[in-house]
């Protein structure tokens, strides 16, 4: 099952291999050198969201969910058309080099690259948001995910607030059967997806880059929620049409459910 459509790419780079696509989630983490805190109060937790933020935002990407501990982070990041790699280069460097100057430090913040794993499906991707505000409460540090103020749990209608997940490994990667999976599928996907897009934005009037826009117009709900129905009918996913309306999964549900 694919998670979102896309035109996809496979990029090499070191000796893994890379899916990149328009929608692609990925589960993003890095730690501190020598397991050293990257934050030293909550001013440097607040610019690291707002440097977060800010680049997300020019790269076209999103957050779907993130959790900062004293000595390392996790994202569940959804890239647009700009690879990984990239945003994460620019965030981290910009955010090392902000943090050694306030400190007067100089070296290495982050050790080594950051690692991100491909979310093949929507089942991972529900657990992996659970598991990335759990953080927290398996530290010790909270006894539920919405207390602990650093991270997006307060901000999701449902933070999974029980007992930890014990059976999932949040760095379990796809196996080649499932990438070849995934490829195949959204070779597949786009081009139905943008016939439908196409029709149901001319049979109610509006453009498609308004369609996939952030705005919130009752006309936009109503054409959505068109679409998302239709598409569910045609056999694509809740995760697929939130990649091509540039919508969280969780709003893409709401139209679905919509009367």
């Amino acid at each position: 099952m694919q998670l979102f459509w896309g035109g996809n790419r496979l990029l090499y780079m070191g000796r893994r291999a890379r899916i990149h696509y328009s929608g692609a989630v990925y589960h993003v983490m890095a730690r501190g050198v020598d397991g050293r805190a990257i934050y030293a109060d909550d001013q440097d937790r607040v610019r690291f969201l707002e440097s977060l933020e800010c680049i997300v935002r020019q790269s076209e990407a999103r957050v779907l969910a993130y959790c900062l501990m004293s000595n390392h982070f996790h994202l569940a990041l959804q890239v647009g058309n700009t690879l990984l790699s990239s945003i994460m280069h620019r965030f981290l460097t910009g955010y090392a080099c902000g943090f050694n100057r306030r400190l007067d430090r100089e070296g290495h913040l982050f050790q080594a690259r950051h690692r991100a794993i491909i979310c093949a499906d929507e089942a991972y991707l529900a657990a992996l948001i659970r598991y990335i505000h759990q953080n927290p409460v398996r530290a010790g540090l909270v006894k539920k995910v919405r207390d602990w103020p650093w991270s997006s749990a307060r901000l999701q209608p449902d933070p999974g607030e029980d007992d930890a997940i014990t059976d999932f490994d949040p760095w379990l990667a796809p196996s080649e059967e499932e990438i070849l999976d995934l490829k195949r599928s959204l070779a597949g996907s786009k081009e139905e997806l943008e016939e439908l897009g196409q029709r149901i934005s001319l049979e109610f009037g509006v453009s498609l880059g308004e369609l996939r826009s952030s705005a919130r117009r009752p006309l936009l709900t109503s054409v959505r929620s068109r679409l998302t129905k239709e598409a569910i009918t045609r056999g694509h996913t809740l995760s697929a049409v939130a990649g091509w309306l540039h919508l969280s999964p969780s709003s893409v549900t709401r139209y679905s459910q919509r009367r």
